[in-house]
């Protein structure tokens, strides 16, 4: 009984909350190379679209994550079932980790066809970089309850790192792009950080 009904969780959710954030995130990725050049690359330039236009993907698909109940009747109706509603949320970041890393994924293995020097370096590195902003929108989404806060605040930080680079040290979005990658892991820890402060805020709202 419990396998059916977190089967008809995802299902809904898959459809519903997460497809037209997919199809987006999606967009971006065909927009890529139109922007950015991706034939055969050094390390330094393969970087690029991975970190400066694929992170964006991350933003689209983790910042509407407690999108559904944003409206108050859903809300309350989500909180009247038995399921606790922060599994679900749980349930939305885990495969939305999981298409970021099929996205970049997918682009690194295209570029790499395209004769660009990409590792597995570029790929964590990206993919560090994009869960870290979609984290981000999802705090700001999360803590002011408004996911338009959340987009605002992946955007200007997102913006910030062309303008103020040398200031974010380690936790500048593009450090593959110069030739540095050490910030990734940080990046990566600090993601973990804010998924854990954003569910921790909303479960004591919920106190």
């Amino acid at each position: 009984m419990e396998f059916e009904l977190w089967s008809k969780i995802i299902k809904i959710n898959l459809r519903y909350n997460f497809l037209p954030h997919l199809v987006t995130a999606l967009i971006i990725v065909l927009l890529a190379p139109v922007v950015f050049e991706t034939d055969s690359l050094d390390a330094k330039l393969s970087a690029q679209p991975l970190e400066m236009f694929l992170c964006l993907a991350g933003a689209i698909l983790f910042t509407p994550i407690f999108l559904p109940e944003q409206d108050e009747n859903i809300r309350d109706l989500i909180r009247s079932k038995r399921t606790n509603h922060l599994a679900v949320c749980a349930l939305r970041v885990a495969y939305s980790a999981v298409a970021l890393a099929a996205i970049v994924g997918g682009f690194t293995l295209f570029m790499h066809t395209r004769e660009s020097a990409v590792s597995l370096e570029h790929f964590l590195g990206a993919f560090a970089s994009a869960l870290f902003l979609g984290a981000l929108g999802l705090f700001g989404a999360g803590i002011s309850g408004n996911v338009t806060v959340g987009y605002m605040t992946t955007m200007i930080y997102y913006i910030v790192n062309f303008t103020l680079k040398e200031k974010l040290g380690n936790f500048y979005l593009f450090s593959l792009s110069t030739g540095e990658g050490g910030g990734k892991l940080f990046l990566f820890a600090a993601s973990l950080i804010l998924l854990a402060l954003v569910f921790g805020w909303k479960k004591g709202g919920e106190g």
